[in-house]
């Protein structure tokens, strides 16, 4: 009995080949036309999480949910979290045993077929889990690490869908994709163990198809965010707006894929880009650029101001030759004796770590703005300014990813290590790199060390141009 047996064969589950091929060719598109952030609630075994990365969203754009605690232990797996804030306990296993995400995958399984153990079929599916426990544990585990393999770098919270949509629906780069249960229920009736297993259940309202795809549609239906939601209804009771249908799903059922925005979705699976609007006009702040001669000493004062997406957008427009935004949960910028010297855009991504999306900088003839920027992101300081006292605990490092011609990117290079190094076909390289959080190191303690790194650079540069 298998887990699941590739990460491909996750999406196989009320989704049909020709509903796969319809998603496939609006996510890529969608990734092609400015979408950076793909959210998938009810993620279930992360179908579409699994769709997405292979259809051109990076990871690290993926941000995951559920309230089944199958799907939090493998998003706990993925993601590298530990499953001790879950709680779990189970009949016949220690809390230390199911520590290990492959073992509390296989209890919850031997579980739940335990109650139906009076049947002949299930009781030799039983028997079978119990005298081969170590292959199929072992099993699990070659199944957790190559979905690791594909998702690692999205992101994954045991969270209720409707606290999550709440969260991105007012994001106009966000893809949305939901798969809410079809019955009502649905989870609750698959995962029963009868008590047998228990967990920190995170709070949620159970998801009445019959009510709950007009709640969705009534909450996004002029929402920025693009929303896709599956649904199985009878002919002519799909909520929203239709873009695929199959008949005979099941019983008197047909499937139907629908979104809260007709035009643009149906564009997108026909494989036509689009033209994603600004999210406000673009707006400069109250100050001047530093000037590209611009002296800078440790008097200088050094500081991180939040702002507003718009006002971020013009300075990255600006500076850039063929600007293609990703979005940030929070946009901040780096004053320098009053003038705008650099913006930055930075979100929380994982239990861990917070991320760097997006690092702009005036052009200077003498410094590397850019660097001073990554090295204000780093401190414990300034990471605690985003975060809530939970996160504050759990945050030790931050992170960022880009896409090179070269194998190494000299801007973080000193600042943080590379961690992973992946070809990629049409850029080169997709590298990653992390740092930990530089605890008690002020604004102005950052400055001395950036300057002092930037005499460093450039003697040694002068040196290699004699």
């Amino acid at each position: 009995m298998a887990f699941f047996r590739d990460p491909g064969e996750m999406f196989l589950g009320c989704l049909g080949t020709v509903e796969q091929k319809f998603l496939v060719k609006l996510i890529e598109t969608a990734a092609k036309s400015g979408y950076t952030r793909f959210v998938e609630p009810c993620a279930g075994t992360f179908a579409m999480a699994n769709l997405a990365v292979r259809s051109g969203f990076k990871p690290e754009q993926i941000e995951t949910s559920d309230v089944s605690m199958m799907t939090s232990v493998l998003g706990y797996a993925i993601t590298e979290q530990s499953l001790e804030s879950l709680e779990i306990h189970a009949q016949g296993f220690t809390d230390e045993e199911l520590l290990d995400p492959a073992t509390a995958l296989y209890a919850q399984m031997y579980l739940r077929t335990s109650k139906s153990a009076g049947n002949e079929y299930f009781h030799n599916m039983l028997m079978d889990l119990k005298y081969r426990r170590a292959e199929h544990i072992a099993d699990i585990q070659k199944q957790i690490d190559s979905t690791k393999a594909l998702l690692h770098g999205m992101s994954y919270r045991p969270l209720d869908m409707w606290d999550h949509l709440k969260e991105v629906l007012d994001d106009p780069h966000a893809l949305i994709i939901a798969n809410p249960p079809t019955y009502f229920s649905g989870y609750e009736k698959f995962y029963d163990t009868q008590g047998k297993m228990t967990w920190k259940e995170p709070e949620y309202q159970l998801f009445n198809p019959d009510t709950g795809h007009q709640q969705l549609y009534d909450m996004c239906m002029d929402a920025k965010a693009l929303v896709i939601c599956y649904q199985e209804k009878r002919a002519g009771e799909a909520v929203g707006y239709t873009i695929f249908a199959r008949s005979g799903t099941r019983a008197d059922l047909n499937s139907y894929i629908t979104t809260n925005r007709e035009e643009e979705a149906v564009a997108l699976a026909n494989g036509k880009k689009i033209k994603r609007p600004s999210e406000s006009k673009l707006e400069p702040l109250e100050c001047s650029m530093l000037p590209r001669d611009y002296e800078i000493t440790e008097g200088s004062k050094v500081q991180v101001i939040p702002i507003k997406g718009a006002e971020a957008q013009y300075y990255r427009v600006l500076w850039t030759h063929n600007f293609v935004g990703s979005s940030a949960t929070y946009n901040r910028a780096l004053l320098i004796d009053g003038y705008i010297a650099g913006v930055f855009g930075i979100s929380k991504m994982a239990a861990d770590s917070l991320f760097v999306w997006y690092v702009m900088k005036v052009p200077h003839e003498k410094y590397r703005l850019g660097r001073l920027c990554y090295m204000l992101a780093q401190n414990r300081e300034f990471a605690e300014s985003l975060l809530d006292d939970l996160d504050k605990e759990k945050v030790t490092k931050i992170r960022t990813a880009m896409l090179t011609k070269y194998p190494e990117n000299k801007e973080v290079r000193g600042i943080m290590k590379l961690v992973t190094r992946v070809p990629d076909k049409q850029n080169g390289y997709k590298l990653t790199y992390e740092a930990p959080l530089k605890e008690g190191r002020s604004e102005a303690d950052t400055l001395k060390e950036w300057l002092r790194r930037e005499k460093q650079w450039q003697e040694n540069r002068a040196k290699a141009m004699k």
